[in-house]
């Protein structure tokens, strides 16, 4: 499927599932729809993520443990991290991809579930080591994903990292209404140290696509006490 259709398909899906109160469906319809194709998804096209891979690789970053990756989508980065030596988690809100996960990687140690970023279980609650967030709130419309960052960085262990690579913008510039993905501000991000995190680094560059894409690239931790 050619890129601007691709696109096209993807921004009628959104548009119906807001229209039915339920933005995040589209997920499910997307994944459902998809069979399996990584040309018909996106963002699988470049998995697992460059930019997750670059910051992975750097000596401050957690080796093992228990890592998160929400919004695994067809579990690339999820698989990319147990190869790293993770006990991984990895959940979507859409069904279809966890069960496509299932196919795609069937000798997998991840654990894949389908669970809403929204409604997690109590049991994620500072469990995990390291968290990884890769272009997951980005694809969630304001204001629904407001509300999406709290229970992110709620699932990092004291001790523990968020990692997340996102769609940058500047705080105050208007959303772009024909995504996804809608990019995010520093001023968004904040609600991660509203939830007890501290901020490591923070990266702000341009990646090498045509155009180019703003990133930001950061390191969250939890304190010990």
């Amino acid at each position: 499927m050619e890129r601007e259709e691709l696109r096209s398909q993807v921004r009628r899906l959104v548009s119906a599932a807001r229209m039915q109160g339920r933005p995040c469906d589209w997920f499910e319809s997307l994944y459902r729809d998809s069979d399996g194709s990584i040309d018909r998804v996106p963002w699988a096209r470049h998995m697992p993520n460059s930019h997750f891979l670059k910051g992975m690789d750097r000596p401050e970053m957690p080796c093992g443990g228990r890592a998160l990756v929400p919004g695994c989508g067809f579990g690339n980065d999820a698989e990319e991290l147990a190869t790293r030596g993770f006990d991984v988690t990895a959940f979507d809100v859409s069904r279809s991809a966890i069960e496509w996960c299932g196919k795609k990687h069937s000798e997998t140690s991840v654990q894949y579930e389908v669970q809403d970023l929204f409604r997690l279980p109590e049991a994620y609650r500072e469990a995990f080591d390291v968290v990884v967030e890769v272009s997951t709130l980005q694809a969630i419309p304001l204001p629904e994903r407001t509300a999406g960052f709290g229970p992110m960085a709620d699932c990092v262990a004291p001790g523990g990292v968020l990692f997340a690579v996102v769609r940058g913008r500047n705080d105050g510039d208007r959303v772009d209404g024909d995504g996804p993905p809608w990019a995010i501000s520093r001023a968004e991000c904040a609600a991660f140290e509203a939830s007890g995190l501290v901020l490591e680094r923070w990266e702000d560059f341009h990646d090498d696509e045509d155009p180019p894409n703003r990133r930001f690239r950061m390191r969250y931790r939890r304190p010990l006490v």
